[in-house]
C-alpha cells in the first residue's frame, strides 16, 4: 500500500510542476516526462504485486526512493519559488565589487557560476531528475526480478480455480437480520403505556449491531407514527455537550437559526422547552461513561406522555447505571440461521452459486461466532475474490482467529479486510485516522483531501472528484466505511468509520510511518517524541487546549497535511508553519483566526487550504500559491463583510475550488489586444460566495467551466446589480446554482435551485 500510494503521490507531484510556468523547468520539462513515463510503469508493477516478505521489503525500499524523489524536487522547487536568488546575486556583487544594477547582477551571476562551477537552478534540477530516473530504473528491474521468481507459483495457483459468481454488497446501510422477537419486544417497549419517562439500554460489544437495531426501530412505520418528536445523538469517548445540544436542536427540532454565540446553558433551557409538552423519542447512540449520561439527561424533560430515551453501549456498568432499576437489553450474538442470513443477503443477493462456494461461505461465517460487523466485513473482502483458492486464504486467515477474545478477533478480522483491498484503494481507508474518531466527515471534503494528497491516480477523461467518488463507494461497498447522510436525491453527504476500523486505520499508518496524530491532552515528552517522517499530523483537541510552539520541536520536513480539529485558538498566536515548508493541506477551518496568517504565503505547496477568518483583508496574499487546487475561506458571519481576492488569483491554474461566505472576484485580464478574450480558470469546478457584483460576463467568461455557483450578498448589491444574473448564461458548464441574500441583522435565503 504504502509503495503505491508514495508512486501515484510523485507521479501526481511530476504532472503539477510540467504544467506550471516556472522558469526553472527551462530545459527540464522532456527530463520530466521520461521519469514521469518510468514512475507510471514501476506504478503498474507494484499495481497487483503479491503481499508475501520479498515483495514488502521490497516495497519499503520503493516507498523510501518515491518519497525522497519527491521531497527533493519538491524541496528545490520550493526554495527557487520564494526567491533564493537575490541571495546568491548579492553574495556574487560582493565577490567581484560590481555595481548592483538589475543588468550587471545577472552578469556578475553568470561570471561567478562559470568561474567557481556553481551549479545553477536548471542544471541542479536536471542532476536531480537524471538521478533520480536511474534509481527509478534500478528498482524496477528488482520488480521484475521478484515477479519473474513469482511467476510459476502464481501459475500453480491458478490452476484448477473457479470463477466465482460476481458479488453485490450494497452502498446503503446495512438492514437488520434476524432479532424478530427482540425487535417485537422493543416496539412494545417503546411504545409502552407507562406515561413515565423511561430509558431503555441496548448493551453489548463492538461490532455486534447495537446501532443497527437502535436505527431498525428508529424507522420503524408504527415507531414514527407514534412519536412527535425523534432525535439521534452520538456521544461517543470524546463527547461534547455543546454539539450534542445543537446537534437535536438543529435536526429533531428543526431550528434554523446562527447557534455559535448561544451558551450552553441557554442551548439545554432550548432543548427544554422545545420538547416539553412533546412525545419525543431520543436515541442516544455509543455513549461510555455515567458522566456523560448525567450531564445530557438533565436537557429531556419528564412530559408524562410515554416520552422515551433509547441508549447504546459498550459498557454493562453504564448500562445497568442509566436503566436502574430496570435491567439492560443484552444485544446478543446472530445465530447460525441469522448470520448464514446476512452473509447471504449482502454477498450474493439472493442469487444461486456454486455449491463449493457455499462449502467455504458456511466455513467463513461459522467463524464469525455470530458477530454482525464481523460477517459484513467478511463479506466486503470476499467481493473482490474470483477464484476458489483465494476464497480458501480468507476461510483459513478468519480460522486462525477464533480463539482470540472478541475484541481482537473483530479486530484481526478488520485487518484482513483492510490487508485485502487493492493496492488504490489502501491509503484512501487509511486517512479516515487523521479525522476524530466517531466523526462524520463531508464526502466533498474527504474527496478535496484524497485529491491534494495525490493519492488518486489519473487515467482517461475520467476527472479526480470522479476518481475518488468511485474510490469511497468500494470502500462502501467493503463495509468498511458506512454513509452517514444523504441528499434528498439520494447522495451521499456524508461517511464515517467504525470505531474498530479507526483504530485499525491509526495502526496501519503507524507501521507505515504515515501519520501521527498529536493531543495536546498528553503529556509534553510524548509530542516531542513525534516519530521522524510522518506524512499526516493531524492536530485533535478540545477548545482552548492547544499551544501551537509544542511544534517548535517536531520534524516536519517531511509532512505534507497538517489538520487541525480543535475548537478556538489565540486570535494573534504564531502557527509555528515556517517549520512545514513542503505542505500540500493546511486545515484550519474550525480555528476562527483573527487574521489571515502571513506564514502561509511560504507555503508554495500548498494544495489545500481552509482557514476560518474572523477579521477582513482587502488583499488575501495567495498569490505565490501556484498549486493550490481547494481554497475555503469562510467568514464568521455572512455580516462580517467581503473579502477581496487579489489579481494573481487568475494565476492559481490548478485552483478547483473555491469557496468564501462572501468574496469579491476582481475582473481576470485580456490575453489577447485583437480580440476580447480573458484568461479562463480551466479547472475551476466550484465556486461559493460570489459577491452579486461579479456577476459580470468578464468573470462569468473566466469561470467558464464552473459546474456549482453559489452567490451571496446584501440585498444593496443585488439592486446595484439588477441585470447580473442574465450574464449566467455564459456559464454553459454549470449544473447547480444557489443564491443567498443577507440582511444587516439575520440571514435569508431568497432563492436556492438546481439548473
Amino acid at each position: 500500500m504504502a509503495a503505491y500510494a508514495a508512486v501515484t503521490s510523485l507521479m501526481g507531484t511530476i504532472h503539477l510542476i510540467s504544467q506550471s510556468n516556472l522558469d526553472l523547468l527551462e530545459g527540464n520539462k522532456e527530463h520530466l516526462e521520461l521519469l514521469y513515463d518510468k514512475v507510471g510503469s514501476l506504478q503498474e508493477l507494484i499495481l497487483d504485486s503479491c503481499d508475501d516478505e520479498p515483495m514488502k521489503d521490497l516495497s519499503k525500499k520503493i516507498k523510501y526512493l518515491a518519497h525522497e524523489i519527491e521531497d527533493e524536487v519538491e524541496s528545490h522547487i520550493q526554495r527557487e519559488s520564494v526567491k533564493t536568488l537575490p541571495k546568491m546575486l548579492q553574495r556574487a556583487t560582493e565577490i567581484f565589487r560590481l555595481p548592483t544594477s538589475q543588468e550587471s547582477l545577472f552578469k556578475t551571476f553568470q561570471r561567478a557560476t562559470k568561474i567557481f562551477h556553481i551549479p545553477t537552478a536548471h542544471d541542479m534540477l536536471h542532476k536531480i531528475l537524471q538521478r533520480a530516473t536511474q534509481d527509478i530504473d534500478s528498482v524496477k528491474e528488482d520488480v521484475l526480478k521478484l515477479k519473474e521468481n513469482n511467476n510459476m507459483r502464481a501459475v500453480d495457483c491458478s490452476i484448477g480455480g473457479t470463477i466465482s459468481p460476481q458479488l453485490h454488497v450494497s452502498t446503503i446501510e446495512n438492514d437488520m437480520v434476524g432479532y424478530n422477537i427482540e425487535q417485537e419486544f422493543m416496539r412494545n417497549q417503546l411504545r409502552g403505556y407507562s406515561s413515565q419517562l423511561e430509558v431503555i439500554t441496548i448493551a453489548g460489544m463492538g461490532g455486534i449491531g447495537k446501532s443497527t437495531f437502535a436505527n431498525k426501530m428508529f424507522y420503524d412505520p408504527s415507531i414514527l407514527s407514534f412519536f412527535d418528536v425523534r432525535g439521534w445523538i452520538t456521544v461517543s469517548k470524546d463527547y461534547s455537550l455543546r454539539k450534542m445540544l445543537l446537534c437535536l436542536l438543529q435536526d429533531a427540532i428543526g431550528v434554523k437559526e446562527e447557534l455559535d454565540n448561544v451558551s450552553d446553558g441557554d442551548l439545554a433551557d432550548r432543548l427544554q422547552k422545545s420538547l416539553k409538552g412533546r412525545r419525543y423519542l431520543i436515541v442516544v447512540d455509543n455513549i461510555w461513561s455515567t458522566e456523560a449520561w448525567d450531564e445530557i439527561r438533565l436537557c429531556f424533560p419528564e412530559n408524562n406522555n410515554r416520552s422515551r430515551i433509547l441508549l447504546t453501549t459498550r459498557d454493562m456498568k453504564v448500562a445497568q447505571y442509566v436503566s436502574y432499576p430496570k435491567d439492560p437489553f443484552p444485544m446478543r450474538f446472530l445465530d447460525p440461521e441469522e448470520s448464514w442470513k446476512l452473509f447471504y443477503q449482502k454477498a450474493f443477493d439472493k442469487k444461486p452459486f456454486p455449491i463449493e462456494f457455499e462449502k467455504l461461505a458456511k466455513e467463513v461465517v461459522s467463524n464469525c461466532k455470530g458477530l454482525p460487523l464481523m460477517i459484513s466485513v467478511v463479506t466486503g473482502t470476499l467481493s473482490s475474490k474470483r477464484t476458489l483458492d483465494e476464497w480458501t486464504n480468507v476461510a483459513q486467515s478468519v480460522s486462525s482467529l477464533v480463539n482470540l477474545d472478541d475484541y481482537q478477533r473483530c479486530s484481526g478480522v478488520l485487518a484482513l479486510s483492510y490487508n485485502h483491498l487493492p493496492s488504490h484503494l489502501k491509503a484512501c481507508f487509511l486517512y479516515f485516522g487523521v479525522f476524530p474518531k466517531d466523526r462524520d466527515i463531508s464526502m466533498k471534503k474527504l474527496i478535496r483531501l484524497w485529491v491534494a494528497e495525490g493519492l488518486l491516480e489519473l487515467k482517461g477523461l475520467e476527472g479526480f472528484e470522479n476518481v475518488a467518488a468511485n474510490r469511497l463507494h468500494d470502500l462502501i461497498d467493503k463495509s468498511l466505511v458506512v454513509v452517514g447522510k444523504r441528499s434528498l436525491d439520494g447522495k451521499i453527504k456524508t461517511c464515517r468509520i467504525h470505531d474498530l476500523l479507526h483504530d485499525l486505520c491509526l495502526r496501519e499508518s503507524e507501521s507505515n510511518s504515515l501519520s501521527y496524530v498529536v493531543n495536546p491532552t498528553i503529556s509534553r515528552r510524548q509530542i516531542t517524541d513525534c516519530p521522524h517522517g510522518r506524512r499526516w499530523v493531524s492536530v485533535h483537541s478540545k477548545r482552548g487546549s492547544f499551544s501551537p510552539i509544542l511544534f517548535d520541536t517536531l520534524t516536519h520536513n517531511k509532512t505534507r497535511c497538517l489538520l487541525f480539529s480543535s475548537n478556538q485558538i489565540d486570535r494573534c498566536c504564531d502557527l509555528g508553519l515556517v517549520h512545514f515548508k513542503l505542505l500540500r493541506v493546511l486545515d484550519l477551518e474550525t480555528m476562527r483566526l483573527g487574521l489571515f496568517p502571513s506564514e502561509i504565503v511560504h507555503l508554495v505547496s500548498l494544495r489545500y487550504l481552509a482557514v476560518m477568518i474572523f477579521g477582513i483583508r482587502k488583499d488575501l496574499p495567495i498569490s505565490n500559491l501556484w498549486n493550490l487546487q481547494t481554497f475555503i475561506f469562510p467568514q464568521y458571519t455572512p455580516q462580517t463583510g467581503t473579502i477581496y481576492l487579489p489579481n494573481g488569483i487568475w494565476e492559481l491554474s490548478q485552483l478547483r475550488h473555491l469557496r468564501s461566505t462572501r468574496m469579491y472576484l476582481c475582473s481576470p485580464p485580456k490575453v489577447s489586444t485583437n480580440e476580447v478574450k480573458y484568461q479562463v480558470l480551466e479547472n475551476l469546478l466550484s465556486v461559493s460566495g460570489l459577491s452579486p457584483r461579479c456577476c459580470t460576463k468578464e468573470i462569468f467568461e473566466g469561470i467558464k467551466k464552473v459546474k456549482k455557483l453559489g452567490i451571496s450578498g446584501t440585498e444593496d448589491e443585488f439592486d446595484s446589480e439588477p441585470g447580473g444574473l442574465e450574464n449566467l448564461i455564459y456559464l454553459r458548464e454549470l449544473e447547480a446554482l444557489n443564491i443567498a441574500s443577507y440582511s444587516s441583522v439575520r440571514v435569508d435565503f431568497f432563492l436556492g435551485f438546481h439548473v
